[in-house]
């Protein structure tokens, strides 16, 4: 292993033995063309370093759009059919057109930002569609790494848009109750009485089954979804954490019982023509709710309340907020709403905390001392 000269060419190379082959023979590996001996020397102890250290990648002149098609069919197992369609939308809308003719191994952090400050600019993405797109990319580099194609993902050091957080709206009590006053008559109450007592979310409530309800011991487990094209039920949930046992209260349990009558009463009067899902939450003649014709009967129920106006989802945050308000240990609340990790409940609802802090500090020190000794 020594630099040489190219009497030729006036240029520095080097060759270095790389082991051997599948079939036992000598393998060599040959750079040409450095201006100076230093710089093919300090390019020769790197690349035996990377030889030593098994990171040796193999340049390759596969295109960056060959991979990710190669990838998103070894994602096909995995992921579930509509995070599949999520990812290929991304890949082939946005990734492919801009970088998917560069050879994968040329592609660098500079040109993925490139590609980000592009999508705000001329596309018009906002910054959360942009950072879904960041995900993708960054998944399938680190896949790329792993099967060895690139020796780094140029990915993780690109700077990325920061997304602005949502502002959260939630109802006290008397708004919710009035709100589940003005729906009694809906047919969808149910649902919304659902969404306000357990914290589920719209997808989980739209495809909850009778199966997976216990109305003797008052409890349901959350294992299935329906689309947000409300055209496919899904025995998967959006995480593991996900799929979970919630304790009914005997109101909401009351509730069912009589759901489950007039649901029963639809399937007899409709016959062999209805659709038999066993979902909870259905039309007259069985099939699922359409998204969409939920949230208009929802937001027609906040106008007729008289309620401030607030998303499906901010239900579910309403729970939540009226939980830990009520001093409910946020662990139990983690687990009710199906939070993969406490930090994820505690910086969702930070702006709860500090009231909590206060009544229990307040609560503990009547406690302790008494409210008659108290100044």
């Amino acid at each position: 292993m020594s630099v040489k000269k190219d009497e030729k060419r006036g240029t520095f190379y080097f060759v270095i033995d790389a082991g051997k082959d599948e079939h036992g023979k000598r393998k060599q590996i040959k750079r040409r063309g450095f201006r100076t001996e230093k710089e093919a020397k300090r390019e020769m102890r790197k690349l035996q370093q990377q030889l030593d250290n098994n990171t040796y990648i193999k340049p390759s002149k596969m295109l960056f759009a060959e991979f990710l098609k190669e990838w998103l069919q070894s994602k096909s197992v995995k992921l579930r059919k509509i995070t599949l369609q999520a990812y290929t939308q991304r890949v082939e809308h946005h990734i492919i057109p801009e970088l998917g003719h560069h050879e994968i191994i040329k592609i660098t952090t500079a040109m993925i930002e490139k590609f980000y400050i592009k999508l705000r600019t001329e596309k018009g993405l906002s910054e959360r569609s942009i950072l879904d797109v960041h995900k993708v990319l960054k998944s399938s580099f680190e896949a790329a790494v792993k099967r060895k194609y690139v020796s780094f993902n140029p990915v993780r050091d690109a700077e990325t848009p920061k997304v602005s957080q949502k502002e959260m709206m939630v109802w006290d009590l008397q708004e919710t109750s009035a709100f589940l006053n003005a729906a009694r008559d809906n047919r969808l109450y149910i649902a919304f009485l659902l969404a306000l007592t357990t914290g589920m979310r719209q997808s989980e409530i739209l495809g909850l089954t009778w199966k997976d309800i216990d109305l003797e011991n008052g409890t349901l487990t959350v294992r299935q979804t329906l689309s947000h094209d409300g055209k496919e039920l899904s025995a998967q949930t959006k995480t593991k954490t996900s799929t979970r046992n919630i304790s009914l209260n005997n109101k909401t349990v009351a509730e069912l019982k009589k759901h489950k009558r007039i649901v029963t009463k639809e399937k007899l009067a409709c016959g062999p023509l209805y659709k038999d899902l066993n979902l909870v939450v259905c039309t007259s003649n069985g099939t699922p709710v359409i998204p969409r014709n939920l949230l208009r009967s929802f937001y027609a129920i906040i106008k007729k309340a008289e309620v401030p106006k607030i998303r499906f989802h901010d239900l579910r945050h309403t729970v939540a907020t009226l939980m830990l308000k009520e001093g409910i240990n946020p662990k139990i609340v983690k687990e009710i709403l199906g939070h993969s990790d406490i930090r994820i409940t505690l910086d969702t609802y930070s702006h709860v905390l500090p009231s909590i802090h206060k009544e229990t500090a307040q609560k503990y020190g009547d406690m302790l001392f008494g409210k008659e000794n108290m100044l």
